[in-house]
């Protein structure tokens, strides 16, 4: 029985998440996608990194200098939108082939450039001698969040007060829905702080993320004000 705070998901919603879902089905042989809502369409993410959107019934995939190419010689366009000031942009991401819905062996193929694609942005800062003796040694599970990279005093006291106290807890939420409750909570908090909980979610340094996911991250904090967040316990 539906209770008294349950709202009906409008026919659009079910659009979206039908089409997420069987692009995620088409994807199986990859292992560990999963589809995650945001900016009106759908997120896909491999362990963590996003390597492809969804958007009004199309797939896109995360591109860059080296696989963008692929795409251009295809006439493949990059994903382009319009914010609600009217201003327009567009994502390192490009339309995937008409080829993918039909073949299972083109889906796996452009699939993995856009996976590869993630996997060179995560790996793109530079790493010092020390950070790569760390890495070498075993790595033990975050048990705090200034555990986190990214994650100081200042950005757990934040979370802290918008009753975001554990990494399982930030984990729930992802980074965008962690960071309206941490402004709300938090008026002063800047998109700096977006940025570190993005890059704490996905190993990555902060300014990685607010080069490369600014405007996906951007429109789905857009998309979360015009809509509601539910709370998570």
């Amino acid at each position: 029985m539906p209770t008294p705070s349950s709202r009906p998901v409008p026919p659009a919603s079910r659009r979206r998440e039908a089409f997420a879902h069987d692009m995620l089905a088409r994807m199986a042989d990859l292992g560990d996608v999963q589809a995650r809502p945001m900016f009106g369409g759908h997120g896909l993410f491999r362990h963590g990194l996003m390597f492809a959107v969804t958007m009004n019934d199309r797939l896109y995939f995360k591109t860059d200098a080296l696989s963008a190419p692929a795409f251009e010689q295809h006439g493949l366009q990059p994903f382009r939108y319009t914010d609600r000031h009217g201003r327009e942009g567009a994502l390192r991401y490009h339309e995937a082939p008409a080829e993918v819905y039909e073949d299972p062996q083109a889906m796996h193929r452009w699939a993995t450039l856009g996976w590869e694609t993630a996997l060179r942005a995560q790996a793109k800062p530079s790493r010092s001698r020390t950070a790569a003796h760390k890495e070498s040694a075993p790595v033990k599970a975050p048990a705090a969040l200034t555990d986190l990279p990214n994650l100081g005093p200042a950005s757990a006291a934040m979370l802290d007060k918008a009753g975001i106290r554990t990494v399982a807890a930030l984990r729930r939420l992802g980074s965008v829905r962690a960071f309206v409750r941490a402004r709300a909570a938090c008026p002063g908090a800047s998109l700096n702080l977006l940025w570190a909980l993005e890059g704490a979610l996905t190993g990555r340094p902060w300014q990685a993320v607010a080069a490369e996911d600014r405007a996906a991250l951007l429109m789905a904090l857009e998309d979360a004000r015009g809509n509601g967040l539910p709370d998570v316990e």
